[in-house]
């Protein structure tokens, strides 16, 4: 049954409350340094449209890019609840320099505006058009990957999964930056649960707000890549998984890296145990360290 804006209105509370910034505060004011990597690259908006909604995409060609350059497909997170940020802009706009190529920075409809799948079903369409748009944009269609960061990986994951199935398309690598991968059980039931660094309140609205009450969909492996079966885990590309030790999700990513790898996918596990959740494309500590090995990772992909 579909949320009623009462109950929409309810769990939009929670997060108030539960937000570790103050209500109103102003937005983070990042350093000159970070900004200027805005000039790393060409930037290209376009618009696009799935289920009914319009969503947005940033197109960053890096200047130093060559001929047949890998392409890097990149899902913010927050929540499934939190737009765009200047962040995620500066971040791909750098990432799109370092890779020495294209990075299409995806702005999805949010759960303020339309639940499952309709943010999922608008990353599927945005990887379609980038494989149909590669030669155009002067790229290789077998170095095509895709990254998120924590909402974002979710979405990833579930991405390669589809991909994998369907065969529309071959990314050459998905990189999971610490993902929510488990949607369905209760935060205090998972591993360490009681030790919480987000609310369990907190998940569990941002959870409800983003599946609209959809239990299927919360259970299905495209909203909860944990419960893929093994013959569907053999089928996605090569993986980074991403994990901070201030992050709940480090369990189910990690647990999740290594049912890919044994089932045959090559994968790269990387924890940042100091690190907290969130800190990649919000330029925390350790971010630089990350964006080195998601690089050097995105480079030597290929089908």
């Amino acid at each position: 049954m579909p949320l009623t804006e009462q109950r929409k209105k309810e769990l939009f509370e929670v997060l108030d409350r539960t937000s570790p910034r103050p209500k109103n505060a102003p937005a983070p004011e990042y350093p000159q340094e970070y900004k200027d990597f805005l000039k790393l690259s060409e930037e290209e908006i376009l618009t696009r449209e799935a289920d009914g909604y319009s969503y947005t995409l940033y197109i960053y060609r890096a200047k130093n890019r060559e001929k047949n350059c890998p392409i890097h497909i990149n899902i913010h997170g927050g929540g499934f609840v939190a737009p765009h940020a200047p962040c995620d802009s500066m971040f791909s706009s750098y990432l799109a320099h370092e890779i020495g190529g294209i990075v299409v920075d995806l702005d999805y409809t949010t759960s303020r505006e339309a639940s499952w799948p309709v943010a999922f079903d608008q990353c599927y369409d945005a990887a379609q058009y980038t494989f149909d748009q590669c030669e155009a944009w002067g790229g290789d269609k077998g170095r095509i990957s895709i990254g998120g960061y924590s909402a974002g990986g979710a979405l990833t994951a579930g991405i390669a999964l589809k991909s994998g199935e369907s065969g529309d398309f071959r990314l050459c690598l998905q990189v999971l930056g610490y993902p929510p991968l488990d949607n369905l059980i209760h935060p205090l039931y998972k591993k360490d649960g009681y030790r919480r660094v987000l609310a369990a309140e907190r998940e569990l609205a941002f959870t409800e707000l983003y599946f609209g009450g959809d239990k299927e969909g919360m259970a299905c492996p495209y909203g909860s890549p944990v419960y893929a079966s093994d013959e569907q885990l053999r089928l996605v590309p090569r993986a980074l998984v991403i994990s901070a030790g201030g992050c709940n999700f480090r369990y189910e990513d990690e647990e999740y890296a290594g049912r890919m790898a044994s089932v045959g996918v090559e994968v790269t596990v990387k924890r940042f145990p100091k690190a907290s959740h969130g800190f990649i494309p919000h330029f925390g500590e350790y971010w630089k360290e990350a964006v080195d090995l998601i690089a050097r990772s995105i480079r030597s992909a290929r089908v």
